[in-house]
């Protein structure tokens, strides 16, 4: 007889996981990043998708500042997910701020700056809540690309919803679009003239 263990099924290290694998967050270990290509995930308009399980959440040490609604979120065993999120290549937005060649660096912090805008994802004026879920962000990377950061709370042993899963990519995919470039390289010219 042979011993029944709650490890992962055994896989080839060439065989990729399935779609309900990776949404599975018992066997994601904690600190080790698991990348989802657009062949498993299937979403239009991400590259890749990376989980990260950052470990359990401490409780709030001064909870004054946090709804009901947000505390009662953090138990003991929740864990911190973080899900980021790399716009595919038709997404990039070098071309939105290299208008100005002598500088490139101011050009660049432009951009950063003009997303932050058009997603509401700049830099809050206050200190974050003390629930210790950093804020989500977005990032563009020295060669253009968009990187979203995002961050759930999931108990031990959960699995993600798949509808949940492309829900929240969903809002992440249509930055190829012409009318959103539009905006959003307009947003860019402002932040750099400003």
């Amino acid at each position: 007889m042979t011993a029944i263990t709650d490890q992962e099924p055994s896989r080839s290290p060439d065989s990729p996981l399935t779609f309900g694998q990776v949404l599975d967050l018992s066997t994601l270990v904690p600190g080790s990043p698991r990348i989802i290509g657009c062949d498993i995930h299937g979403i239009r308009g991400i590259a890749t998708i990376t989980l990260t399980n950052k470990g359990p959440l401490r409780r709030p040490s001064v909870p004054l500042f946090i709804e009901p609604s947000a505390a009662a979120r953090i138990a003991p065993e929740s864990h911190l997910l973080e899900l980021r999120y790399m716009l595919a290549a038709e997404a990039n937005i070098k071309d939105l701020y290299e208008f100005d060649d002598w500088s490139y660096r101011r050009a660049r912090q432009a951009a950063q700056s003009g997303i932050e805008k058009f997603t509401g994802l700049g830099p809050k004026p206050w200190p974050a809540p003390a629930s210790h879920i950093p804020d989500n962000a977005v990032d563009v990377d020295e060669d253009g690309n968009l990187n979203f950061t995002v961050y759930e709370t999931f108990a031990e042993g959960s699995t993600i919803n798949p509808e949940n899963f492309n829900t929240w990519a969903s809002e992440y995919s249509g930055y190829a679009d012409h009318s959103t470039r539009q905006r959003l390289g307009t947003l860019i010219r402002n932040s750099y003239n400003h």
